[in-house]
């Protein structure tokens, strides 16, 4: 009867079955049923809402104490045997079906859950105590940024030594096996030492799950620095959980109050500044600083191999018609004095070198994105020098910075070719130098000329425009004997 009058206020309430019924969590038909039964009492056409001689049909239940003693029958004697001989959840259903039980595979299925949720065995970890200098761990994470005016998602990778719990942290675009191998030797180069044995998860730029073998590239470079590396059971982080904290830790540190950066490189520098307070702050269970623990465990790691690792991947390119070779979906600028049509390429983590036989001809910032272009100026004056027309709404010209580009509308645009000198002093300075200068020269108010442009870029001291301040020795000049002149003007007429 109480279900009865909640009913009635609900519906008084709001005058819907769809609402009673939603807010109550029954069907609305027996929201209906009830309600239509309260009515007919009230008009008087029936004397009770709910029947006194009501008999509830309930059938007969197939999941007696019987049959789930008989599932757990068979789940006792799985036990001892042999893994591959054990009955399956399917297998049980099939025999108990067998024998006269009509029952589904789901309420099998449950009844062997119920089971093993009492009698399977708890995990017991073993608690570890690696020695000075023997054990460090390596885990990758992701850190939201804003590089420039643009929200990335930057992988930050993590090294924890677990005798010192000494961290270390960098930030890089992707998380490849070049990243990898990238953030070791970013690691060994800061301690400048190399831990005995570093632990890994299951990540598939180092191993391999499916052939069990480790990646060929990730291996020369343990082979070359002389450590071991152990990759973690499957779903088991508690093998590696120094560094599974350490991520947060550093993350939380690092860029919980400051996300937005110029560049990746401002980013790790932030970063840097960061790792310098967090290793010198005391940690659980220890004494001393992680820095002071570091001095403790290099005399028992290795020390840096005399030769550094050649991390790079070397590929040919072609050159196409528009002086650029394409690497990962960005292209670069090739020096247009280059003749072949192919050229020799070295692609680091950081940059992106050119080669003529064993000579570097032009190195380029790598750039991480999508159709990217990086033009360097050099690469374009002999081809300027033939068609300067090219030059007004070139791609390299708008990539420069805007003030060059007003320089040019300003002085050049009737006189492209007279250009050249400019962009020859970007070439052997840079476009920072040459905006600098050109900054100068509206300060002062002065006319900007090429020759101008290169006492303020090539001469330091031309830069103090206040010439007050220069030291300017004075110069003793004799008086001059003027018989001397008028001897040389006679002979001159005779």
């Amino acid at each position: 009867m109480d279900e009865i009058n909640q009913i009635q206020q609900l519906y008084e309430k709001y005058k819907s079955i769809r609402k009673v019924s939603k807010e109550l969590g029954i069907s609305r038909n027996t929201v209906k049923k009830y309600l239509e039964s309260l009515t007919r009492v009230q008009e008087g056409n029936d004397v009770e809402i709910l029947p006194l001689n009501r008999k509830v049909n309930q059938p007969k239940r197939v999941i007696t104490d019987e049959l789930i003693s008989l599932v757990h029958s068979y789940l006792t004697d799985n036990q001892s045997k042999p893994r591959k001989q054990r009955l399956s959840g399917t297998e049980i259903h099939r025999i108990v079906q067998a024998r006269g039980y009509q029952i589904s595979y789901s309420s099998i299925r449950d009844i062997i859950h119920d089971w093993k949720d009492i009698h399977k065995h708890r995990e017991v970890y073993i608690l570890q105590d690696p020695p000075e200098g023997y054990r460090a761990e390596f885990d990758w994470g992701y850190v939201d940024l804003t590089l420039g005016n643009v929200i990335q998602k930057i992988s930050l990778a993590i090294f924890t030594l677990n005798y010192s719990q000494y961290r270390f942290g960098r930030l890089y675009h992707n998380q490849t096996t070049f990243d990898v191998i990238q953030a070791h030797i970013d690691f060994f180069n800061e301690i400048k030492y190399v831990p005995k044995v570093i632990f890994y998860d299951n990540a598939t730029t180092i191993y391999d799950l499916r052939t069990k073998k480790y990646n060929q590239r990730f291996l020369l470079c343990a082979t070359h620095y002389q450590f071991t590396p152990n990759v973690c059971n499957p779903s088991s982080p508690h093998e590696k959980g120094s560094t599974e904290k350490s991520v947060s830790v550093v993350r939380k540190a690092a860029f919980s109050e400051k996300i937005r950066f110029n560049s990746l490189a401002d980013a790790n520098e932030h970063l840097k500044n960061c790792l310098i307070g967090i290793n010198n702050q005391h940690v659980h269970r220890r004494t001393k600083v992680p820095t002071q623990l570091l001095l403790e465990e290099v005399p028992e790691m290795f020390p840096l191999p005399t030769l550094e690792f050649a991390h790079y991947e070397l590929r040919t390119s072609t050159i196409n018609k528009y002086n650029l070779i394409e690497i990962y979906k960005n292209f670069y600028s090739v020096p247009d004095t280059f003749c072949s049509k192919t050229i020799l390429v070295k692609i680091f983590s950081d940059r992106i070198e050119m080669m003529d036989n064993d000579k570097s001809i032009a190195v380029h910032e790598r750039k991480m994105g999508r159709g990217e272009y990086s033009l360097q100026t050099g690469h374009y004056i002999r081809t300027f020098g033939r068609k300067p027309g090219a030059i007004r709404h070139s791609k390299l010209l708008r990539s420069l910075d805007q003030d060059i580009q007003n320089l040019f509308e300003m002085y050049y645009i009737d006189h492209p070719k007279e250009f050249l000198i400019v962009l020859e002093i970007i070439r052997d300075s840079s476009p920072q130098a040459v905006v600098y200068a050109l900054e100068v020269c509206k300060e002062h108010g002065l006319i900007v000329t090429p020759d101008l442009l290169k006492l303020l870029i090539f001469e330091p001291k031309s830069r103090m425009i206040e010439t007050e301040n220069w030291n300017i020795s004075e110069i003793e000049v004799p008086e001059p004997d003027l018989q001397v002149f008028d001897k040389k003007i006679g002979a001159r007429f005779t």
